[in-house]
């Protein structure tokens, strides 16, 4: 549950720094490389939780997202991406999870094929949104796609970085588990009868 608490803190503040793309409707932000990282480290199911949760949050009002929260975000172009969150860390995780030997040329890709489902969900989200919801012609929706590609550019870089700090990471997130097992089980012990 801690993990769980800590991802969904680090999507938060990946989502809050961002960095706006002059002529075009883009903000570079931070929040898909922890999407991924909650995948790889936590696994898929939790990666996905911690994303679910961070949706959650900000759905409910909170102003979680990048721009504010509350239900009004779901009309935004860029939701779609969020919708996609859970699938690319769940995806990610389970990937990751199967690897008999983790190296850093693997972990990079299983996240990389993790954030195909956020962009595959985020693009297709974009498109209809803009021209169902704000009315713009299909050319124009779709002449956002190029833009894409520095997004695209952009997460592959961390995705990189990720796969570097992989095994640090790994062997942190696995002594704090061995860390509270013996702790739990120390309490049991001296527990009374």
């Amino acid at each position: 549950m801690v993990s769980i608490a800590v991802f969904t803190a680090l999507i938060i503040i990946g989502g809050l720094i961002s960095v706006y793309i002059p002529f075009t409707h883009i903000s570079l932000s931070f929040q898909t490389v922890f999407v991924i990282m909650a995948g790889i480290l936590l696994g898929g199911r939790d990666g996905a939780l911690a994303s679910l949760v961070y949706l959650a949050m900000g759905l409910l009002g909170l102003p979680v997202f990048t721009k504010g929260g509350g239900l009004g975000y779901v009309m935004m172009p860029s939701f779609g991406y969020l919708i996609g969150f859970p699938i690319g860390a769940f995806v990610a995780g389970a990937l990751c999870s199967r690897l008999k030997t983790p190296t850093r040329g693997k972990v990079f890709l299983c996240g990389m094929i993790g954030m195909a489902p956020v962009y595959i969900v985020g693009i297709t989200y974009q498109v209809l949104i803009l021209y169902y919801y704000t009315g713009i012609g299909w050319a124009a929706a779709i002449g956002v796609l190029p833009t894409m590609a520095v997004l695209l550019l952009k997460d592959s870089v961390l995705c990189g970085f990720v796969a570097i700090l992989y095994p640090s990471l790994r062997r942190v997130m696995r002594s704090r588990a061995v860390d509270k097992r013996k702790n739990t089980t120390a309490f049991k012990m001296s527990e009374p009868d």
